[in-house]
Protein backbone atom coordinates (compact mmCIF):
# COMPACT_ATOMS: atom_id res chain seq x y z
CA UNK A 1 0.00 0.00 0.00
CA UNK A 2 2.67 2.20 0.48
CA UNK A 3 3.66 2.45 -2.93
CA UNK A 4 -0.01 3.02 -4.22
CA UNK A 5 -1.04 6.35 -5.26
CA UNK A 6 -3.44 8.11 -3.18
CA UNK A 7 -7.21 8.37 -3.47
CA UNK A 8 -6.70 12.10 -3.99
CA UNK A 9 -4.42 11.56 -6.76
CA UNK A 10 -6.32 9.44 -8.70
CA UNK A 11 -9.53 11.19 -8.58
CA UNK A 12 -7.91 14.34 -9.22
CA UNK A 13 -6.25 12.56 -12.21
CA UNK A 14 -9.37 11.00 -13.27
CA UNK A 15 -11.09 14.29 -13.45
CA UNK A 16 -8.09 15.74 -15.72
CA UNK A 17 -8.13 13.27 -18.23
CA UNK A 18 -11.90 13.65 -18.46
CA UNK A 19 -11.69 17.31 -19.19
CA UNK A 20 -8.17 16.46 -21.42
CA UNK A 21 -10.35 14.23 -23.44
CA UNK A 22 -13.27 16.67 -23.65
CA UNK A 23 -11.20 19.49 -24.70
CA UNK A 24 -8.88 18.02 -27.30
CA UNK A 25 -12.29 16.65 -29.06
CA UNK A 26 -13.75 20.14 -28.81
CA UNK A 27 -10.52 21.28 -30.19
CA UNK A 28 -10.12 19.02 -33.08
CA UNK A 29 -13.67 18.59 -34.02
CA UNK A 30 -15.32 21.99 -34.01
CA UNK A 31 -11.82 24.36 -34.35
CA UNK A 32 -13.92 27.05 -35.58
CA UNK A 33 -16.48 27.21 -32.63
CA UNK A 34 -13.57 29.03 -30.78
CA UNK A 35 -12.66 31.64 -32.96
CA UNK A 36 -9.62 30.04 -34.20
CA UNK A 37 -7.08 32.38 -36.26
CA UNK A 38 -6.39 28.93 -37.77
CA UNK A 39 -8.25 25.82 -37.30
CA UNK A 40 -5.12 23.69 -38.31
CA UNK A 41 -3.21 24.61 -35.46
CA UNK A 42 -6.52 24.34 -33.57
CA UNK A 43 -6.42 20.47 -34.56
CA UNK A 44 -2.60 19.76 -33.41
CA UNK A 45 -3.85 21.30 -29.75
CA UNK A 46 -6.57 18.93 -29.89
CA UNK A 47 -4.18 16.10 -30.99
CA UNK A 48 -1.64 16.77 -28.25
CA UNK A 49 -4.57 17.77 -25.58
CA UNK A 50 -5.47 13.74 -26.34
CA UNK A 51 -2.12 12.54 -25.95
CA UNK A 52 -2.01 13.78 -22.50
CA UNK A 53 -5.51 12.83 -21.84
CA UNK A 54 -3.85 9.20 -22.83
CA UNK A 55 -1.02 9.22 -20.66
CA UNK A 56 -3.26 10.61 -17.64
CA UNK A 57 -5.56 7.60 -17.99
CA UNK A 58 -2.92 4.85 -18.09
CA UNK A 59 -1.30 7.07 -15.19
CA UNK A 60 -4.86 6.45 -13.37
CA UNK A 61 -4.88 3.04 -14.60
CA UNK A 62 -1.72 1.51 -12.80
CA UNK A 63 -1.54 2.23 -9.01
CA UNK A 64 2.23 2.05 -8.35
CA UNK A 65 3.41 5.41 -7.87
CA UNK A 66 7.19 4.21 -9.42
CA UNK A 67 5.24 3.62 -12.90
CA UNK A 68 3.38 6.41 -13.06
CA UNK A 69 5.66 9.31 -11.66
CA UNK A 70 6.79 10.42 -15.06
CA UNK A 71 3.80 10.56 -16.76
CA UNK A 72 2.16 12.41 -14.31
CA UNK A 73 5.35 14.72 -14.34
CA UNK A 74 4.47 15.22 -17.95
CA UNK A 75 1.13 16.22 -17.22
CA UNK A 76 2.30 19.16 -15.02
CA UNK A 77 4.93 20.30 -17.71
CA UNK A 78 2.05 20.31 -20.32
CA UNK A 79 -0.77 22.39 -17.76
CA UNK A 80 2.57 25.09 -16.34
CA UNK A 81 3.18 25.78 -20.17
CA UNK A 82 -0.14 25.74 -21.53
CA UNK A 83 -1.29 27.95 -18.63
CA UNK A 84 1.74 30.59 -19.70
CA UNK A 85 1.41 30.07 -23.17
CA UNK A 86 -2.35 30.95 -23.17
CA UNK A 87 -2.41 34.01 -20.78
CA UNK A 88 0.90 34.83 -23.04
CA UNK A 89 -1.25 34.98 -25.90
CA UNK A 90 -3.76 36.33 -24.14
CA UNK A 91 -1.84 39.44 -22.90
CA UNK A 92 -0.15 40.04 -26.34
CA UNK A 93 -3.06 40.24 -27.81
CA UNK A 94 -2.59 36.79 -29.88
CA UNK A 95 -5.45 35.37 -28.37
CA UNK A 96 -9.22 36.71 -27.56
CA UNK A 97 -9.80 37.65 -23.96
CA UNK A 98 -12.78 34.62 -24.46
CA UNK A 99 -9.57 32.14 -23.18
CA UNK A 100 -9.46 33.62 -19.90
CA UNK A 101 -11.79 30.89 -18.77
CA UNK A 102 -9.71 28.13 -20.17
CA UNK A 103 -6.51 29.78 -18.55
CA UNK A 104 -8.11 29.89 -15.24
CA UNK A 105 -9.04 26.37 -15.64
CA UNK A 106 -4.88 25.43 -16.60
CA UNK A 107 -4.30 27.43 -13.72
CA UNK A 108 -6.16 25.59 -10.84
CA UNK A 109 -5.13 22.15 -12.57
CA UNK A 110 -1.59 23.24 -13.01
CA UNK A 111 -1.25 23.81 -9.33
CA UNK A 112 -3.27 20.79 -7.81
CA UNK A 113 -1.46 18.84 -10.16
CA UNK A 114 1.72 20.04 -8.74
CA UNK A 115 0.98 20.29 -5.24
CA UNK A 116 -0.34 16.65 -6.14
CA UNK A 117 2.64 15.71 -6.98
CA UNK A 118 4.72 16.86 -4.46
CA UNK A 119 2.34 15.42 -1.77
CA UNK A 120 2.86 11.77 -3.44
CA UNK A 121 6.23 12.03 -3.82
CA UNK A 122 7.47 12.79 0.14
CA UNK A 123 4.94 10.52 0.88
CA UNK A 124 6.75 7.37 -0.79
CA UNK A 125 9.73 8.50 1.00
Amino acid sequence: MKDHTSKAFRITILVYTIIMVLSGLFHMVSPQTVVAQDQAIERVLGGAMLAFALGAGLAYLERAWHKVKIAVLMQVAWMILYTITLAWGILTGGLLVDAWPSTVMGAVLSILLTSLYIREVRLKR
